[in-house]
This record gives C-alpha cells, sequence and structure tokens, in this order.
C-alpha cells in the first residue's frame, strides 16, 4: 500500500519538502499512514499515548524499600551510674533499618488499569488519525471534483474556440453578424470563467491539504486519475459489510471500561490492609548498664482500613463504567442508523450519476453536435448553439457536483464502518 503514495521532490526544494501526490490507489488505510507521519493533531495524541504507556510501565515496577537510622538513649541531666566520664560516647545507642510495604490485591488491578488506559489512548490515536484521514479524503474528493470540473470546461472552451472561427468565417462570407461573434466570445469568456472558478476552488482544497500534512500537495496528475480516485472509493463502501464494533472509537470505549472495571478491583483492594515489614540493627554502646552491644530487631506495622475501605472510589469507578457502557451502545446505535441512511443516499446519488453519464450528457453532446452541424450549413441561428452549449456547460458541472457527491458519501459510508487495519487489530 505504500507505493500508493506518490512523493515528488520540486525542482527547487529541499529533499525533506517533498510534497504529497494523490494517486487512484489511495484509501483509508493508505491515508492514515499518511497522516500518522504528518498529521499534528495525531502527534498530539501520541503525546498521551506515550505518558500511558510510561505509566503501564510503571505500574509493573516494585516499589522502594525505605532507609531509615536512629541516634537514641542520648543522656539528659545525671547518668546511672552517677558519674560516668564521657556520656555522650558511652552512652547512646545508633540503629539502622530497613523497611518495605507489601501490597495485597493491589499491584494486579493497578497494572490492569493501567494497560487498559494505554489501549484505550492507542485506540484514540487510532481515531484520531482515521479521523484526519476521512478529512484529507473529502479534501482529495474535492480536488478529483474540481479537476474533472476544469477539464471539462477546459473542452467546453476549445469547443467554443472553434464555434467562434466559425462564426467569423461566416461573416466574412456575409451569412453573419458580428453582434453572433459577440455572443460567442461573451460565451467562451462566461467558460473561462467558470474555468478559473474551479481551479481556485482546486488550490483552496491542495493549500487545506498541504496545512493538514505541513507539506505541498499536487493535484491529480488527470481528470482521468481524478474519476478513476473517486470510483475506487465508492466500489469499496458498496462493498462494506463490517460491524462499527472494531471502529478506533468504540475500542477506546472498551478499553476504558476494563480501565474503570480494574479501578474497581483496586478499590475493594484498599479494605485489604499493606503490612510494612522492618528488620533493623542496633549497635548499643551503654553496656555498663547490662545492655546487648550487637541486636537485630523485626517490626510490622498494619494501616486500619476503619474509616476509608474504598467504597467511595469503588461507586465511583462502577458508575463511570455504566456511563462508558450507555456510551458505546449509544455511539453503535447511531452508527447503524447512519450507516443505513448513508447506504440509501449512496444508492440515490449513485443512480443520478449513472443517469447523467449514460443518457443526459451523452444527448447533451449530440444535440450540440446536431446543432453546430446546421449552423455550419447555415440552417439555423447561433443563438441556439450557444443556448445548447450552455446546458452542456451546466451538466458538465453537474456530472462533477453528482461524482462528488457519490464520492463524499462513500467517504462517510467507509468511515462509520472499521476498515482491514481496525480488524486486523481485534
Amino acid at each position: 500500500m505504500a507505493s500508493a503514495v506518490a512523493l515528488v521532490t520540486p525542482g527547487l526544494a529541499h529533499a525533506d519538502e517533498a510534497a504529497f501526490t494523490p494517486t487512484p490507489a489511495l484509501d483509508l488505510d493508505t491515508l492514515g499512514a499518511v497522516v500518522a507521519r504528518r498529521s499534528r493533531e495525531v502527534q498530539a495524541g501520541s503525546l498521551e499515548l506515550d505518558a500511558a504507556t510510561t505509566e503501564a510501565r510503571q505500574a509493573r515496577v516494585l516499589g522502594n524499600p525505605q532507609l531509615d537510622g536512629t541516634w537514641a538513649t542520648i543522656p539528659v541531666g545525671p547518668t546511672n551510674p552517677e558519674g560516668l566520664s564521657s556520656p555522650m560516647t558511652r552512652v547512646p545507642s545508633y540503629g539502622v533499618g530497613v523497611s518495605y510495604t507489601f501490597l495485597v490485591g493491589k499491584r494486579g488491578p493497578r497494572a490492569r488499569r493501567a494497560d487498559a488506559l494505554a489501549d484505550s489512548a492507542r485506540a484514540r490515536v487510532a481515531a484520531t488519525t482515521r479521523a484526519q484521514a476521512v478529512s484529507l479524503a473529502h479534501l482529495l474528493g474535492e480536488m478529483a471534483v474540481a479537476t474533472m470540473r476544469v477539464d471539462g470546461l477546459r473542452e467546453l472552451i476549445e469547443e467554443q474556440r472553434r464555434g467562434i472561427t466559425l462564426a467569423e468565417a461566416r461573416l466574412r462570407t456575409g451569412f453573419g453578424t458580428p453582434l453572433d461573434v459577440d455572443r460567442l466570445e461573451i460565451e467562451r469568456s462566461r467558460t473561462e470563467q467558470q474555468a478559473l472558478s474551479n481551479e481556485s476552488d482546486l488550490h483552496e482544497a491542495a493549500a487545506a491539504c498541504a496545512g493538514m500534512l505541513g507539506q505541498r500537495c499536487h493535484p491529480f496528475a488527470s481528470a482521468d486519475d481524478a474519476r478513476a480516485f473517486l470510483d475506487a472509493w465508492t466500489r469499496r463502501a458498496a462493498r462494506i459489510v463490517r460491524s462499527s464494533e472494531r471502529r478506533p472509537d468504540v475500542r477506546a470505549l472498551d478499553a476504558a471500561r476494563r480501565a474503570t472495571r480494574a479501578e474497581a478491583e483496586l478499590a475493594r483492594a484498599t479494605a485489604l490492609p499493606d503490612p510494612t515489614v522492618r528488620v533493623g540493627y542496633l549497635y548499643d554502646q551503654f553496656v555498663i548498664s547490662g545492655n546487648q552491644r550487637h541486636s537485630l530487631n523485626l517490626s510490622v506495622s498494619i494501616p486500619l482500613p476503619l474509616l476509608d475501605g474504598g467504597g467511595v472510589q469503588r461507586d465511583g469507578a462502577l458508575a463511570r463504567e455504566a456511563r462508558l457502557s450507555a456510551q458505546r451502545a449509544r455511539l453503535l446505535d447511531a452508527a447503524a442508523a447512519r450507516i443505513g441512511a448513508l447506504r440509501e443516499a449512496l444508492a440515490t446519488r449513485t443512480r443520478r450519476r449513472e443517469l447523467l453519464v449514460s443518457q443526459t450528457l451523452p444527448r447533451a453532446r449530440a444535440v450540440v453536435d446536431d446543432l453546430e452541424r446546421a449552423a455550419a450549413a447555415r440552417l439555423i441561428p447561433l443563438t441556439d448553439v450557444i443556448q445548447a452549449r450552455r446546458t452542456l456547460s451546466e451538466l458538465l458541472i453537474q456530472h462533477a457536483d453528482a461524482e462528488g457527491d457519490v464520492f463524499q458519501t462513500a467517504v462517510e459510508l467507509l468511515a462509520e464502518a472499521p476498515s482491514e487495519a481496525d480488524e486486523v487489530a481485534r
């Protein structure tokens, strides 16, 4: 799929300023790969993913033990026995200890929660990438439609120029009037204005594409490539049969639900006290009183979860899980309803496009050809040819618009269902 994205280096640009050139082979997954490398929105989401991944790794790291030291039995006032010389060097004791808190029932839920949050962040990045890829597809569709419009209008301009040549020849032979030539010139100028307007639309779409990818976007190489690009997406949309449950935004909700369940388990584990075990060594200098010079000590401290047993946190986690489950259900219901409506819209717009291609446009071209022959034979006035060409110009624009409408509906339909990459991620 990577070969579908052509990178072309402009003559005066550096190698790192390569431009993006759309081709008919581009699909949603390929655009997603392009966006993942170039989109600043995706990069911003990746920061959250990096933080979540780091947190997941940290959740599996054991806590550090604690080291403590003591200086005790510091003499204050008379010593026992009395009159003890150098009491500050002969009485105090010195101790050192290491303590460690053992988590009971908490490390597993904590790790599962962190993993689920990382999965949710990863799915959100995929959802952002997908949304950006869909937006890029819409822009490329606008570029393709503008390319088709310009191509059709330029062909019509060439035909109008031939008509002007014919009118000028008729004028020279006395069978025409200067008014006929003027009308044809005005009509050609009108068509050129339409072509320039669509070229402007093409450049605006290319500018929006460049802003999204941070690099120059070239137009389609030809109108045939633009038409093939639109047709390919329509065929893909017609084959959509996959469920929306594997979409990245749905997977993000599923991972968030797993995180809340793990959070509820962690809250329940709050009722289990975490013992802290300490091992210490004592060096006692006050042996004159019968103390042991070297000794070890072992202690265990256990917190008493009498006031906070994690109930509030558990209830909050369960409430969030319920909300996430409801949000997931609503999202899937909306997707199912939208897919049905989009299928009907796609079928209707496809029939409109096919009617234009198979019937209306061929008839309009045939009428123009017949009228041009009749005008050349001086059987009808040139105003009839002008009107027929104007109708053909409007139909060419309608055809490009119909292609664009079908494409935009196809993109929306593809956006509602998971891509092949989403199915692989199952």
